[in-house]
């Protein structure tokens, strides 16, 4: 597992995990505030993104897995605590081009990534202000040396998690809380989503839920675009304990 970690070992722990189609670097302007403040930074590539390695076999992405994989980089840490259809699309097109369209799309549309949004990866697309041309590099160099397989192979065991999970239905969350999203992130829009952070439902779930954020005018990569804002979010809360 590919980790990147700053601040001092000996520093209480911030845990900073991506999701798709992100890596660790996601959250350099996080890792550089919260670091600054005295805390341990530490935020890995997840299995089979970045660096991390990439096992061959969709089930081997459950949600077992990817907890196992955090537990074990937490106590290596000594801290308490092949190619199916989407590739081929994903193959046809130019990375860096595909990212500039994912990181950049805002909407409340129905898909997050569609076959049209791939197919016309080739075109350009502007770069909002908060995402850099050296930014977009990075992400596509690093997808274009690990592929898509591994990062889709969280969406192909969903099923599986749901039926891995039953056992726990109805669990409760019980560890302090701050529910951050944006407002134009697309799973903001999903049916009954508002319904369930504002009354009551994620509350009910999360007893020690203390707030719900929605970040005015962001979308789904919103620690990456208003960085700053998230930081205090972050240290704020953290600072309560």
């Amino acid at each position: 597992m590919h980790v990147a970690e700053k601040g001092p070992a000996d520093a209480p722990a911030v845990l900073f995990v991506h999701g798709f189609p992100e890596l660790w670097y996601s959250w350099r302007h996080q890792i550089l505030s919260i670091s600054a403040r005295g805390y341990r930074c530490i935020a890995p590539d997840m299995r089979g993104f970045g660096k991390t390695n990439a096992p061959p076999s969709a089930s081997s992405y459950s949600i077992f897995h990817l907890v196992g994989d955090l537990i074990a980089l937490l106590d290596v840490l000594s801290l308490h605590q092949e190619p199916g259809r989407a590739e081929k699309e994903f193959a046809c097109v130019s990375t860096k081009n595909l990212f500039k369209r994912l990181l950049a799309g805002k909407g409340t549309g129905s898909s997050a990534l569609s076959k049209e949004d791939i197919s016309s990866a080739n075109e350009e697309s502007p770069l909002p202000p908060w995402i850099s041309e050296e930014d977009i590099e990075y992400y596509a160099s690093s997808f274009d040396k690990s592929g898509f397989t591994g990062p889709m192979n969280y969406y192909r065991c969903l099923d599986l998690n749901w039926e891995l999970l039953a056992p726990w239905t109805g669990a409760q969350v019980k560890v302090p809380t701050k529910f951050i999203l944006g407002e134009f992130d697309l799973t903001y829009h999903y049916p009954g989503i508002k319904d369930y952070l504002h009354k009551g439902g994620l509350k009910q779930d999360v007893p020690l839920l203390e707030e719900v954020v929605v970040v005015q005018g962001a979308g789904h990569f919103v620690q990456q675009e208003n960085a700053q804002e998230i930081n205090d979010h972050i240290y704020n809360f953290f600072t309560k304990f």
